[in-house]
């Protein structure tokens, strides 16, 4: 088996340990969100504003500790979505609908990928960037055509 077999095979194996090492979340990306609170009696989560008034958030931290921050606009529908802490959440949950595009996306990447730290999924419509350093894990996946007047792919942390 030569070395960039091994390597190649290493890093699918890494991309399916990420996709599958998380914790759930219920945020999908491109469906509208409820704010509500859970019939669990967990509470509403808070919904976050920056001065600019066109970026709004909910920010959700969950059993693994992986902070999820789902980024709307004022009718709910869910344009970005990010992520960080010790393990990758649930992509499969985290992006809904999109999840097929970006598994696609991740394979082709693969192949052109430079390093195991770090990947990019950048399609027209839409863009997933996941990264991990000493056990932290990081990532955004945002629909381009979707966000709102006001908001930059750089504002979404």
């Amino acid at each position: 088996m030569s070395y960039r077999h091994k390597l190649n095979l290493l890093r699918a194996s890494t991309a399916v340990f990420f996709i599958a090492a998380g914790g759930s979340v219920h945020a999908q990306l491109g469906s509208t969100a409820s704010t509500a609170a859970d019939a669990s009696g967990t509470p509403a989560p808070v919904m976050h504003q920056a001065d600019n008034s066109a970026l709004r958030w909910v920010e959700t931290t969950d059993a693994n500790q992986i902070q999820v921050r789902q980024y709307m606009l004022p009718s709910g529908l869910v344009y970005a979505v990010s992520w960080n802490g010790p393990a990758m959440p649930d992509l499969s949950t985290l992006l809904g609908t999109w999840f097929d595009r970006y598994r696609q996306g991740a394979s082709v990447a693969l192949e052109n990928a430079s390093g195991l730290h770090s990947s990019r999924v950048d399609g027209s419509d839409l863009v997933v960037e996941t990264s991990v350093r000493l056990r932290n894990f990081s990532g955004r996946a945002w629909l381009p055509d979707a966000l709102p007047a006001g908001v930059a792919a750089a504002d979404i942390e």
